[in-house]
């Protein structure tokens, strides 16, 4: 008959890691590498940081109601665009009176930066066939393509 090894005559022998579990808890210690067990748990949005592509932070605004308003009407991509559309014509046209001691490099910057912009935002053929090209699984792909065809013919027309 095998004698099970926590038994040696009679008695239990003590497991080394509840001896220690014992002494700890006596001693107001923790186990080893843990720390605290304590955990703070964050918000989603502190725990994982940007949530979307762009995050608004209204805490430093004097009226955030005001900004979500704004911002539900109006993106900051398309504030800053008007404002590089009513700035560049004007730097292009005062560019003399922009250039300073670093010979214009700021104002080099903002115009190369807007013609770059401008660039992007332009649509081009491929973009507008790879936009089509998506349209294949659709249930309605020959209906699209056959306004699309249409749309284009009429406004060949109307560019004579």
């Amino acid at each position: 008959m095998q004698s099970d090894p926590e038994i040696v005559n009679g008695a239990s022998s003590p497991d080394p890691w509840q001896a220690w579990l014992a002494w700890a808890l006596l001693h107001n210690e923790r186990s080893p590498w843990s720390g605290d067990v304590t955990q703070w748990i964050r918000a989603w949005g502190e725990a994982v940081g940007q949530v979307g592509l762009f995050n608004i932070n209204y805490a430093g605004s004097s009226d955030p109601q005001a900004e979500r308003r704004i911002t539900g009407r109006y993106s900051y991509g398309r504030q800053l665009g008007r404002l590089m559309d009513v700035l560049v014509p004007f730097l292009e046209k005062h560019e003399a009176e922009f250039r300073n001691d670093d010979g214009g490099r700021a104002l080099d910057d903002f115009l190369e930066m807007a013609r770059e912009i401008a660039a992007v935002k332009k649509t081009t053929v491929d973009d507008l066939l790879d936009h089509a090209w998506k349209w294949r699984k659709d249930a309605d792909f020959r209906a699209k393509l056959q306004a699309l065809r249409q749309g284009l013919d009429k406004l060949e027309k109307n560019a004579r």
